[in-house]
């Protein structure tokens, strides 16, 4: 019997197969040689470690060459805590060095306490270099990657939602990440955004954001590395899937964006963000309540960590608010986010950051506008063949 707020092992086999043959499309590299692929997952859910050592058996079904670490936010925030600052302050030559010569790498799970970075923010900051490093090696070389998000127990009670409901939520959205309407919903915001070169968002509580897109490409998460994804170097992909997204120019931003909550990972949550943008860049905000989440957040990073990167559509309809893990929020069927921070490679944007940092908007109460006409209104789209 199939429950909704758990994976069967027979959906777990499904998921990590389709995972290595289907959605990362694993096997052989351009050389002809068989790819290497770094696994990343978090140990503190059982399930989350039989999942991860399914799809490195599938990996190694395809002939591809695995290396797998397990972590915990504990172990990273421990780790900072001892390193000495001159040690993190160098570029770290194991992850640049596995950056610089596997094909893909997967991570699995996410932080099971997304506030881990409290009380180490100076440390943070001085390992950016070697985060910058990183993505721009994924980046330049194509490296495929995969976040495959999981329900980590330290996760739910950290956003403060029950476990069984954080459960039902996570699996429900991997299982509409593959569905026909999501699908659909994809397919119609890419096409309302192509060829267009202005977006303005509105809202009820005041949000009005205008931003150019002309030249950049709207592409489509939807859980598959297609053929044509690979040779252009969009090599990403999150499950959950279901969004569309496009990097806007990066200096036309301006305007304001006002947002209900949002989790800032990894220093908490901010409560009535308010965000002023200018010439692209975050000039000004304020909050109700947690604006020094906000604060230290980019006080920890490094680049243009506070300049427009991504606008995204979320189009899965699986998908509910979890209270800050955004690889389900970002994908909520009625729902819009904004990122600031780093948008090269699969983004073709020209931010360097040592950080992403996607900002959730309900839209039930908003439009979305590409060159003046509504595509967006209350959350749903326009044309009605969509749902």
């Amino acid at each position: 019997m199939l429950m909704p707020e758990q994976f069967t092992y027979r959906e777990m086999a499904k998921y990590a197969r389709s995972t290595v043959r289907d959605c990362m499309k694993m096997g052989r590299n351009s050389d002809g040689h068989f790819e290497s692929v770094w696994i990343l997952f978090n140990e503190t859910e059982p399930s989350c470690e039989t999942f991860s050592r399914m799809v490195e058996q599938e990996c190694w079904r395809v002939g591809a060459h695995t290396i797998v670490e397990s972590f915990t936010s504990e172990r990273s925030k421990l780790s900072r805590s001892l390193t000495p600052d001159e040690s993190l302050s160098e570029i770290n030559p194991i992850s640049t060095g596995l950056a610089s010569i596997v094909d893909a790498t997967m991570f699995i799970g996410g932080h099971d306490n997304p506030s881990w970075a409290s009380g180490v923010a100076d440390k943070v900051k001085l390992g950016a270099p070697t985060r910058t490093k990183v993505n721009s090696l994924i980046d330049e070389r194509k490296v495929k990657w995969l976040y495959f998000g999981w329900p980590l127990p330290g996760a739910a009670k950290a956003y403060h939602v029950g476990l069984q409901k954080f459960r039902r939520i996570f699996f429900n959205s991997i299982r509409a990440s593959f569905s026909k309407k999501t699908l659909r919903l994809v397919k119609y915001y890419k096409q309302a955004l192509h060829g267009k070169k202005e977006v303005r968002v509105t809202a009820e509580d005041g949000t009005d954001l205008v931003f150019e897109i002309s030249g950049r490409p709207i592409l489509m998460d939807d859980g598959i590395l297609s053929k044509e994804d690979i040779e252009t170097g969009a090599t990403g992909l999150n499950i959950p899937s279901g969004e569309a997204f496009v990097a806007p120019l990066e200096t036309t931003a301006n305007g304001k964006l006002k947002l209900d909550e949002s989790f800032i990972e990894p220093f908490g949550k901010v409560r009535g963000l308010t965000a002023h943008f200018q010439e692209g860049k975050i000039v000004d905000f304020k909050a109700v309540s947690g604006g020094e989440a906000f604060r230290k957040f980019l006080d920890s990073n490094t680049g243009d960590k506070d300049r427009i990167a991504e606008l995204g559509i979320g189009c899965n309809a699986g998908a509910e608010y979890t209270g800050g893990s955004i690889i389900i929020d970002e994908k909520i069927y009625g729902t819009i986010h904004i990122a600031v921070g780093n948008n090269e490679g699969i983004f073709k944007g020209t931010n360097k950051a040592s950080s992403h940092l996607d900002l959730v908007k309900d839209m039930r109460r908003g439009n979305l506008y590409a060159d003046g006409e509504l595509i967006m209104r209350n959350g749903i789209p326009t044309n009605n063949n969509t749902t």
